[in-house]
């Protein structure tokens, strides 16, 4: 990935773009407000001045000469500081004062307060440079004109200023952004390459090499966390997969062979009308063995998928397991065995019906089928402000520590129940239905025989 076309560039682009707008926007209110307050300022100060020599020229009985001679001084100490005063008829002709005054445009650019205003530009100083002066005049008696002009220095100045720190700011925060970017960019980009590299590596060795965490806490840090669980929970479903694949060749191996055995060795030789049906009959024993594993794996399949596949609904947990209890008691004192219901109050749970009647009858069979002759199963439901759980115990083998964990896992069957009937699904198919509710699946010793144990949210 290059550098230009990382995300952290591009704002910073942006951001550059946006900081320069808003520098210039600043600046130019600035400059329009101070050019406002000067041109106020100066148009007072001619105003002030204009109304200044009216006064005089009235006070004196309307004195020509006494004016011209005010305008005459006014000029020789005026001029250095840029000040320009003069004396023109109604035609515009100059009576006294200064020449640059006589050349104003015919029609004012402004009228306030009497006052005409006039923007003109000339080339005044030893350099000849080129200045605006801002010109008024205030008409008096006897068709006489008084006229007084001042340079706009600071203006001319402002504005050579303000252009010159217009461009400097945008150039400036065009330089800055991009070294800012590149650097923000590139400290960026060595995070993601150190990522996309540990990945890499992770895909090259099945999953099993994960990402180097640093100790810096950032969103980088936090994103690494979150997909390291990712590929140790891809490198857990590639082994499971593996794992499920190995023994569905292995424990479908077996009805498969027997299968074909029993119906080549019936057609070895002719046999009577019952040979025929019995034969036929282990078949289909052994293709419903089939279908139940296979029905067996797409219900674990469904449950691990997180998603649940029906209507989710609030149970309630001690009706639906005393519906079962009254199925299996009957089976259990069949079997020799005394069968405890310890029913409570109604007991609600969010979740899917259909799902934990299938979890509930896995555990009621296995119970049953383990547990030896003159034992006990013991069911029930206890509930409280945190928790809802079932419970359900048995007096048989148990299971030792070391391998409960492992009886969770699809096809596995520990050595004592070899003997028996099933595929190794019952506990697994329990275990994918209670992770899908947020529930707490435990399995513990009930001295003798195993207790499992689970433990739902409580709704409120």
């Amino acid at each position: 990935m290059k550098l230009i076309n990382t995300t952290v560039f591009r704002l910073a682009i942006q951001f550059a773009g946006v900081f320069a707008i808003l520098s210039v926007s600043t600046l130019l209110s600035v400059y329009y407000i101070t050019i406002h307050e000067i041109e106020e300022q100066a148009e007072a100060e001619l105003i002030h001045e204009l109304t200044e020599l009216a006064t005089h020229y009235n006070n004196n009985d309307n004195n020509y000469e006494s004016l011209i001679e005010l305008i005459k001084l006014r000029n020789q100490y005026g001029q250095p500081l840029h000040h320009y005063y003069a004396l023109t008829d109604s035609n515009n002709q100059l009576i006294a004062g200064n020449q640059l005054l006589h050349n104003k445009k015919q029609k004012p650019d402004s009228i306030k307060y009497g006052f005409s205003f006039y923007n003109i530009t000339e080339h005044v100083g030893v350099d000849d440079h080129e200045v605006l002066i801002l010109l008024a005049e205030k008409p008096l008696a006897d068709n006489i004109v008084l006229v007084a002009g001042q340079a706009q220095n600071s203006l001319t100045e402002l504005r050579e200023h303000t252009f010159t720190a217009l461009s400097y700011a945008v150039i400036i925060t065009i330089i800055l952004a991009l070294l800012i970017g590149t650097y923000m960019g590139s400290t960026v980009l060595t995070r993601i390459r150190r990522i996309d590299l540990g990945l890499e590596n992770a895909i090259n060795s099945d999953f099993k090499q994960q990402l180097s965490v640093l100790s810096q806490e950032d969103e980088f840090q936090a994103l690494t966390l979150k997909l390291n669980v990712m590929l140790s929970r891809i490198e857990n479903l590639i082994k499971g997969m593996r794992q499920v694949t190995d023994n569905i060749a292995h424990d479908l191996r077996s009805p498969l062979t027997r299968m074909r055995s029993r119906l080549e060795v019936t057609l070895l030789k002719n046999r009577d009308e019952a040979e025929y049906r019995q034969a036929m009959q282990q078949s289909v024993d052994d293709c419903n063995a089939l279908l139940n594993t296979f029905n067996s794996l797409l219900s674990i399949a469904q449950a691990e998928s997180g998603v649940f596949r029906g209507d989710v609904e609030s149970i309630d947990l001690s009706a639906l397991a005393d519906e079962l209890a009254d199925l299996y008691r009957a089976v259990a004192e069949d079997s020799g065995l005394n069968f405890i219901w310890l029913k409570p109050d109604s007991s609600f749970v969010q979740g899917s019906r259909q799902l934990l009647a299938q979890a509930i009858n896995n555990l009621l069979e296995n119970a049953i089928k383990y547990t030896p002759k003159g034992g006990t199963v013991t069911m029930q439901v206890i509930s409280n402000k945190n928790t809802t759980s079932l419970t359900l115990s048995d007096s048989g083998p148990g299971i030792a520590k070391k391998d409960r964990q492992r009886v969770l896992e699809r096809f596995q069957r520990l050595d004592a129940a070899r003997s028996e009937m099933g595929n190794g699904l019952g506990l697994s198919m329990v275990n994918a239905v209670v992770k899908l509710h947020k529930a707490q699946l435990t399995l513990s010793d009930n001295h003798p025989g195993l207790k499992v144990t689970i433990a739902f949210p409580g709704m409120g």
